[in-house]
Order: C-alpha cells, then structure tokens, then sequence
C-alpha cells in the first residue's frame, strides 16, 4: 500500500445560532426589532416582484459593506432570511428579550471557511453581528463537520464491513456510471463511499476527486485546500472523512476541564479533541479481504468445502483480534494539536420529564418578561 498523505483538515461546515444576551439594553433591542421588520418589509417585495415575474436584483441589504440577497422564503422558525456567497443568516424577530429560542441562525459557506480560515471568518461575522444586527448575545454551534482530505489509501466496498462503530445505521453510496445507462444488460454503479451513524452524530467517507468532477460548484476544493500542498498528487484520487456533529451531541458532551460544549468558544476549541473522539468511535480496523467478504456474504468456507453461517460471536472475535488501519492513528492528531479527552456528560432520560420541567421555567419566565419587561427575584416571588 502506498504512504497515506494527509491533503487537508478543515472545517467544511459551520452553523451558528445567536441568542438575546440578558444584558441588552431596550434601545438596542428596539433596534434589532426595526431591523427585523425592514427585512420582512424587503422580503415582501422580493415575493411581489417573483408572483409578477420581476427581477428581484435591485432588491438587497447592506451590512457594513457587505451585500445580502433576500429570500422570498423563510425557513422554520424564523422570519426571513438573507445571503451572500460567505454566508446565510436567519433572522427571527422577537416579541421581546427574554426568550429561549434563538434570534440568527448563521451558517457559513464550505468556500468561505475554507478561502479564510474558520478563525477569521468567526471573528468577521460576529462583529458584523454585533454591528449591524445585535448588540449583545450569546452564540451556540448548531451544526458542525470535520473533513480530512487524503490521499494513497483508496476505499473499497470490503472496508465498509471493516469498520466498527455502535452506530446502527450504516449505508454504502454508490452511482450509476454512465457507460452504464446506455447498456442492455442494466445498471452498473461505481462505488463512492460510505457512511455510519445518523443525525446528531455522522460518520462519511467518500470520493471527494468523483464528487468535484460531478458538481464543478465543489471544485474549489481542489484550488483553496489541496494545490498549495507540497504531498498533493493531482493524478491521485482524493477521499474525505467527514465527520458532522449536531448540537443535541455537542450539548452531551464535556472537555477535559469538565466543562460542556455548549459554548461556541468550547466547541470550537476542541476541534481537535472532537475529531480524535470521532475517529476513535469510527475505527477501520486492518482486516483481511478474505474476513471482509465473509462478513460481506454473511458465512465463510471451511476447509471440507462446505460452508458455515458467520454468527455474531465469530464476527466479534475477528474484530477483537484485528488492529486499527496503520494509518488511522495519524489522522487523529488534528492540524499537528494533541487531544484531550471529551467524555458523556449524562444520558438523557427516556421519560419527558426533563422537557417538561425545562418548558414550564421557559413559560414562567416568558409570561414574567411579558408583564413585568424584566425578571427578577422579587419579580418572580
């Protein structure tokens, strides 16, 4: 097998929600609710211009210097939503400060973080955010992918029985070539990856040089990530790992300093430790093609000839003896950062009496801020 190059970790995926800061002042949140209404404002003409077959270019708004589009649509929960090339913002508008659900929803472009660096795309849109948009508040990552882009080891189908990881939902990704559509014998696909888990918690692998030839939009990949790096071979297939982590995770989570992830700075600061994390729950142990198949065909040949059914004890017990791919612990360090342990914080109860304790304190402290404008101790005794 030849030497396994790392081309790339980088985040390829970030989504933000912006909460109301307890400390905002009426002004500034009166500010925000002007704003708020403009862009609905703007929205509804975008819509009234798209019914009459109207252009809608001449219709944007300005942040700073910077130039967002208006959708005519909003997403669930928020009021409306405006776009650029670097990044998307959700805007909800709220009736007033003291709420739980979040005001922004911000995702950042997979070109963007990768053209500047999540560190400094961060650090721009929050200030903008807090420029143009709100002045005080609180930030949760709601969305996060882990990408690490390599080279010299290509997957096959037989590594798909090869990992091992409690996830129970595992599927193999493959695509119709296109000799294939045109042979009378009936399709033929090629084998582009793989993945395990689901939702809160993703493990991807795939063929990252055969998605880029199919969606040129990806192509910047290969410009912003790969060609300024001395072990990139351009006649080499590139493969990602991707791992994606969604906040119902995040929030489950703690550092090695016992502190959650549910701040964006934690979050962030981690990465490291979250991708060592994922690599070691997501692990491609170094077993035989002929224990692969087996696994594959579900019973192996013994040596009479004949066949016996694999059970679950003998498919455990290839696994115990088998030891990661020689490479997997390479990938785990994250840009040269060593990791720290991140750990359970707690298991969530099966029963809703969490959500129902947590949504009557919600409604107490809403009905509390409606009336009062405030809540406060001698408020709520």
């Amino acid at each position: 097998m030849n030497k396994v190059e790392i081309i790339s970790q980088h985040i390829d995926t970030l989504k933000f929600h912006y909460y109301i800061d307890r400390k905002i002042t009426d002004e500034d949140f009166n500010k925000f609710t002007n704003i708020a209404n403009n862009l609905i404002s703007l929205k509804k003409e975008v819509q009234d211009k798209e019914n009459n077959h109207i252009n809608t270019s001449d219709i944007s708004y300005m942040i700073g210097k910077n130039k967002f589009n208006i959708l005519s649509k909003a997403i669930t929960g928020f009021s409306v939503v405006i776009y650029n090339n670097d990044i998307s913002i959700a805007i909800r508008k709220s009736k007033n400060k003291i709420n739980p659900s979040p005001i922004l929803k911000v995702e950042f472009r997979a070109e963007y973080l990768a053209r500047v660096g999540y560190v400094k795309a961060v650090d721009t849109v929050n200030k903008m955010v807090k420029l143009g948009l709100i002045a005080d508040y609180k930030i949760n990552v709601s969305e996060i992918h882990l990408a690490n882009d390599i080279q010299g080891y290509n997957f096959t189908h037989l590594d798909f029985f090869k990992m091992k990881s409690r996830a129970r939902t595992r599927k193999t990704h493959d695509e119709e070539t296109i000799e294939a559509k045109a042979s009378a014998f009936g399709g033929v696909t090629t084998f582009t990856g793989f993945s395990f888990g689901g939702g809160d918690y993703h493990m991807r692998i795939y063929n990252k040089t055969k998605e880029i030839s199919k969606f040129k939009k990806k192509e910047f990949a290969k410009y912003l990530l790969w060609e300024n790096k001395n072990n990139y071979a351009p006649d080499k297939t590139v493969w990602r790992l991707e791992i994606q982590i969604r906040r119902a995770k995040l929030k489950k989570l703690v550092n090695h300093e016992g502190t959650t992830l549910d701040d964006y700075e934690n979050v962030l600061n981690a990465i490291p430790d979250l991708w060592a994390k994922a690599l070691t729950d997501y692990t491609i142990k170094d077993i035989s093609d002929d224990d692969s198949f087996n696994m594959l065909r579900g019973k192996k040949k013994l040596k009479n000839g004949k066949e016996k059914l694999l059970t679950k004890n003998a498919i455990y017990a290839i696994f115990k003896r088998a030891k990661d791919l020689s490479f997997w612990s390479d990938m785990k360090v994250w840009n040269g950062h060593k990791a720290n342990d991140v750990n359970t914080a707690f298991k969530i109860p099966l029963n809703g009496s969490i959500d129902f304790v947590s949504n009557s304190i919600k409604s107490l402290y809403s009905t509390v801020g409606k009336q009062y404008g405030s809540v406060s101790a001698q408020t709520i005794i």
